[in-house]
């Protein structure tokens, strides 16, 4: 069950969708390819969560034993949240967007991501970059390298994303097919932050 709602992060209000329609899917990818007053690099923040499985033990062995239930992608403006595991087929429009040459798609720990979605979905993008390694290069900070995002958006956009996230939890079960609103948060408040921190790393 798809729904629409705005988030705020930072005094940035973000308009989030969840979906599992392809129309949906194509009208909102259709947006972030509209041009806009911003000049920089096409960036687009991209995650990928899992359908968790509680009666594994270990963290590596939720993983290896879990499946991609949704794929996020954040322009700035606007998030999609696609509920891949209830989709009838992968929209042509997301395999087209993801392949587009001109835009880069930032995230942390995207290699896995990117080959679990091909192996369950198919799905490839063309132009992944790790935001870890990106933010170690341009600022000189070997250590970066190895960080998540919490540590990452203090080092590059000053802000502290634990006061603005939902309180969470190991297990999430993103693979329901009713996602609800503290959910949709986090993932937008991370999503969207992989994009903020992207954007500037690129444009600097």
């Amino acid at each position: 069950m798809g729904f629409v709602e705005t988030f705020q992060l930072n005094g940035v209000h973000i308009k989030t969708t969840v979906t599992n329609k392809q129309q949906v899917v194509d009208n909102l990818l259709l947006s972030f390819l509209r041009p806009t007053n911003y000049n920089g690099p096409k960036v687009i923040g991209f995650d990928v969560e899992l359908s968790m499985f509680e009666n594994k033990v270990s963290e590596e062995e939720i993983y290896d034993n879990s499946e991609c239930a949704t794929l996020h992608l954040c322009n700035g403006q606007s998030c999609l949240i696609i509920q891949l595991c209830h989709l009838d087929s992968v929209p042509t429009s997301l395999l087209n967007f993801l392949r587009l040459p001109d835009y880069t798609f930032v995230s942390v720990g995207v290699k896995d991501d990117l080959a679990k979605l091909k192996k369950e979905y198919g799905i490839r993008c063309r132009n992944a970059v790790e935001l870890g390694p990106l933010a170690a290069s341009v600022l000189k900070v070997p250590r970066l390298a190895f960080c998540g995002v919490d540590e990452l958006a203090v080092a590059v956009n000053k802000l502290d994303l634990g006061k603005h996230r939902p309180l969470t939890t190991l297990y999430k079960d993103w693979g329901q097919s009713n996602l609800g609103k503290k959910l949709a948060k986090l993932a937008t408040i991370n999503v969207y932050s992989y994009y903020m921190i992207g954007s500037k790393l690129l444009s600097s």
